[in-house]
């Protein structure tokens, strides 16, 4: 499939823009703007006014990755310290969900989590003074890429897709991409080079390059994976929000059937009167 945006083009939150791209197979959605998080974080999903006080197991329709201790899953421990910024700067940050099989790789030095700002590093989206991620971790190499890989975790909670993903995307740069697959097949692919002009890309505080993005799929287009990459320093995001549902049930054939006998019969009797 051709990306969201075919071509390059200056995005105003204050349009809440909604963007639909369909096939003959599939369909997706995406819109920006969130709501305000109630825990400092910046933007969040509607669904989730404060992030970190959530039911963070999936039961709940929904999984959210703040990249703080505070949103761990219980029973999975504190989350998944090993990409933390050293001291002061990775206090209370954590990759959470990893104990529920959230599995989480990066490339080499590809992902780092903090809480502060490194000149020429790393920014924290606009007005968010919680933990974040970023790529690639300071003094990484680049081409850098962290994939968060949810199909171990879906399969512990039946038979679902995630149809839903909301990410807060700090300081967009043109060379950063957020890309989901199912399995092996590439789904689609965002890239921060469709959302910025050369103008105002990678500006720490401009509305405009610090977004909360909304994307629906269909059922069939759901993803289990998402790979988010970088070929500069540095792109930041928070709040990651995947929003579970449930396979689509058809109706039975013969019930379907019915349907149109009946209103057959409704059209037969309007014209014998």
């Amino acid at each position: 499939m051709k990306n969201f945006f075919s071509s390059k083009k200056f995005v105003s939150t204050a349009a809440l823009l909604a963007i639909v791209v369909s096939s003959q197979a599939s369909a997706a959605t995406i819109s920006f703007g969130g709501q305000a998080a109630t825990d400092g974080s910046g933007l969040t999903s509607s669904n989730v006014i404060d992030p970190s006080h959530v039911i963070n197991d999936g039961s709940n329709g929904f999984f959210v990755e703040t990249f703080d201790t505070a949103t761990g899953v219980d029973g999975a421990g504190a989350g998944d310290t090993q990409y933390n910024a050293a001291g002061a700067a990775g206090t209370g940050c954590a990759v959470n969900g990893t104990g529920s099989g959230i599995m989480v790789t990066s490339s080499v030095g590809g992902l780092g989590v903090r809480n502060d700002d490194v000149v020429n590093g790393a920014a924290s989206p606009a007005n968010d003074d919680t933990c974040y991620g970023h790529t690639p971790a300071i003094g990484g190499q680049l081409p850098a890429s962290v994939t968060i890989d949810y199909s171990a975790f879906l399969a512990s909670q039946g038979d679902v897709g995630i149809t839903y993903i909301g990410f807060y995307w700090g300081s967009i740069d043109e060379y950063n991409d957020f890309s989901f697959y199912s399995g092996g097949t590439l789904i689609e692919t965002i890239s921060g080079d469709d959302l910025t002009t050369a103008a105002n890309a990678g500006n720490q505080t401009d509305p405009d390059t610090n977004l909360y993005v909304n994307i629906d799929f269909s059922f069939a287009d759901a993803f289990d994976r998402v790979v988010i990459s970088s070929t500069g320093i540095a792109g930041e995001f928070d709040n990651i929000v995947v929003g579970l549902a449930n396979r689509p049930v058809p109706a039975p054939a013969g019930l379907a059937f019915l349907g149109l006998g009946l209103l057959g019969l409704s059209f037969s009797r309007k014209f014998k009167k």
